[in-house]
């Protein structure tokens, strides 16, 4: 049974879809070595999070997702295994209390808290994008993050971004060796640092492992940022509720375009980064003295330059450039999306097509859009294979049809053959012309 559990939560921004992507594709090797990867399904824990952070949107969401949490805690404790990993890092919003509540639900159980951090220059730039990705429209420059104190509710904010106030609130009533600070390593190091030290807070010493994983949840460049708040500004109903936004802003434009349309750097205002400076000296001066486990170096946590340029600085030529670009991408997927065979009968299709019209096409290719700006390679690859299954069944169609003209032709031959005493001639008049009506 499940002796131990690593609660990962935190802080976005710091490597988390990379060590969860990795935590992902090697699911069942660290499973044969008794380590249970908690959660199958992203939705599940994001809704456990909102739950374990009682967040009021749950209260119009299905008793499925009020439950996700429990069913976590059912699952863990379910486990054969020795250890259990969750991660997911809003969960480093959630207050004491909400702490203590979820964590008396693990009760018996040997918990760990992990809090991944990286540089906090860096972090702000990243968290101000990731709320354009839900049609944020502040401009950088006047945006402040959310302080501690503003609650479980501020998921971008220097609440879940500085990794002293994270580990304070989750490592309440832990001892101190139970807190573990992962740092992320500066850009020199080799690509799976921040893994081996996420690996090693979490004592998983499992041979084997695939860490190279396709990058996921990229960045996006200064001018791609810059555009796409000046599409939010545009931006209204339907593409109102978050689920839409998700759909359409985060998944379909920002990761499946703009972040394709350069990589210059979000630069900060002067004010900004001296906020960023002053934060991480306090953050790294509590940690240093708090006895919890570092697992990396703290100076990778303190505020570096920041090259690049601010949103304002980007020029309108560049974001009519970009803008442009933009549209021939998407006006690409379109086409190849409604180009995809609709899965179902060949024949089927083509009966029902007329009907659908031109709206029920432009619908269809949409969603098309959707599904390829969320699943990338999968539903290429599941677009081929359906393509040729659709292909192999119109051969099918076909092949029937011209059996059962054979049949039908050998019918009226053999009636033609027929000694003129047994012949019914009508019969054979009306055998002819159907033939004629079917296959001719």
């Amino acid at each position: 049974m499940t002796e131990r559990v690593y609660m990962h939560v935190g802080a976005p921004k710091s490597g988390t879809t990379y060590l969860q992507k990795v935590l992902d594709t090697n699911r069942q090797t660290l499973a044969d070595a008794g380590v249970l990867v908690v959660g199958e399904s992203r939705v599940d824990l994001v809704h456990a999070g909102m739950a374990v952070r009682e967040d009021p949107r749950l209260d119009t969401l299905p008793e499925t997702a009020r439950q996700a949490w429990s069913r976590l805690v059912a699952e863990i404790r379910a486990w054969p295994g020795h250890t259990a990993v969750l991660s997911y890092e809003l969960l480093g919003g959630a207050s004491t209390e909400q702490v203590r509540r979820a964590l008396a639900d693990l009760a018996g159980l040997e918990v760990h808290v992990v809090v991944s951090a990286r540089d906090f220059a860096k972090a702000v730039p990243s968290a101000w994008q990731e709320k354009l990705k839900f049609a944020f429209t502040q401009p950088l420059e006047q945006w402040v993050p959310r302080p501690e104190e503003d609650g479980p509710r501020a998921e971008w904010g220097w609440r879940t971004m500085d990794p002293a106030g994270v580990a304070a609130r989750w490592g309440a009533d832990l001892p101190a060796e139970r807190v573990h600070i992962v740092t992320a390593p500066r850009g020199d190091a080799a690509r799976d640092e921040l893994w081996r030290r996420f690996a090693a807070a979490c004592s998983l010493d499992v041979p084997g492992l695939r860490t190279d994983v396709p990058r996921a949840n990229e960045s996006l460049g200064v001018v791609a940022a810059e555009l796409l708040r000046r599409v939010n500004e545009r931006v209204g109903a339907p593409i109102s509720s978050s689920r839409e936004q998700a759909t359409w802003i985060r998944d379909t434009l920002a990761h499946g375009v703009l972040t394709r349309l350069g990589k210059e750097p979000i630069g900060l205002t002067e004010a900004q980064h001296a906020d960023a400076r002053e934060r991480s000296a306090a953050a790294i001066a509590t940690l240093a003295a708090s006895g919890y486990d570092i697992v990396g170096d703290l100076e990778d946590l303190r505020a570096g330059d920041v090259d690049g340029r601010t949103p304002s600085q980007v020029t309108e030529p560049e974001l009519l450039d970009a803008a442009t670009r933009t549209i021939v991408e998407l006006l690409l997927m379109v086409r190849e999306a409604a180009t995809v065979p609709t899965p179902g009968p060949v024949h089927e299709v083509a009966e029902a097509e007329p009907q659908r019209g031109v709206r029920g096409r432009v619908g269809r290719a949409g969603k098309g859009v959707a599904r390829a700006a969320t699943s990338g390679a999968l539903f290429l690859e599941n677009r081929r294979l359906q393509a040729r299954l659709d292909a192999l069944e119109s051969q099918v169609q076909a092949t029937r049809m011209l059996q059962l003209r054979v049949a039908e032709l050998g019918d009226v031959v053999t009636e033609l053959l027929l000694p003129a005493a047994q012949r019914d001639q009508e019969a054979t008049a009306a055998a002819i012309a159907k033939y004629r009506k079917d296959s001719l």
